[in-house]
């Protein structure tokens, strides 16, 4: 019986390791070492491909998580091969990672994403030369949301096709609620620091506050009448 009981637990425990092994959520410098000890391993971004042309981490390889075709795609790689995966800040990588181990892959998945690898000032590959806008300090970025009734926060990149559709509606929005609304611009390269403050992990996406109270927020592409919605949002 102490046999059987004994056996039983160390089954429980290889079985506990062999998860700890596979279904692994680590660190920037870990994620790191992790690419170097396995060269053999698919190195797997799940953002956009807009997110993608911006930069990525050399030699990724790049399947939108949230793409229609995204599990035809995965169900070509070799689970013989173990994936080390991100995305922006660790939401949609930690959906996809969950998928793919329920296929059968061993998933490594980088805490933080790409936006933790950046602040390290890891090597990146991809990204394009263009003049970024001034960076936001934190702190000045907090006392304007708390300045305002109504504060509308677009979360943009240059290299980000819809964030560049949006700009003029955006733009015309705030001349229209010019003294009601303020309007600020936060480009995710550079404001790191924000984007993680509050929880951003994909752009376009916009925020409303309220004295500083966060009312509403979202992502992705907006056609103008939703824009409208958020410069409205604030009111009773």
């Amino acid at each position: 019986m102490i046999k059987c009981i004994s056996n039983s637990l160390v089954c429980i425990l290889v079985s506990l390791l062999s998860l700890n092994a596979f279904a692994q959520n680590i660190d920037v410098d870990a994620f790191e070492k992790k690419i170097q000890q396995t060269p053999n391993a698919y190195l797997l971004d799940v953002r956009t491909s807009g997110e993608f042309g911006g930069g990525h981490l050399p030699k990724a390889m790049n399947i939108d998580f949230r793409s229609p075709d995204f599990n035809a795609k995965v169900a070509q790689l070799s689970k013989d091969k173990p994936v080390l995966i991100y995305c922006l800040s660790g939401g949609r990588s930690a959906q996809a990672a969950e998928q793919m181990r329920a296929a059968g892959f061993q998933v490594t998945e980088m805490k933080g994403g790409y936006l933790k690898w950046t602040t390290r000032m890891k090597p990146l590959e991809g990204v394009p030369d263009v003049k970024h806008d001034a960076a936001w300090n934190l702190a000045d970025f907090k006392k304007e949301i708390a300045s305002s009734d109504a504060v509308v926060v677009d979360f943009y990149a240059k290299w980000c096709a819809p964030c560049l559709k949006m700009m003029p509606i955006v733009d015309k929005l705030a001349e229209e609620f010019k003294g009601k609304v303020t309007v600020l611009k936060v480009e995710a390269d550079g404001n790191q620091a924000i984007m993680q403050a509050y929880g951003i992990d994909e752009i376009p996406s916009f925020m409303v506050f309220s004295k500083g109270e966060m009312i509403t927020k979202t992502s992705g592409f907006r056609e103008e009448a939703a824009l409208k919605e958020l410069f409205t949002a604030t009111k009773k």
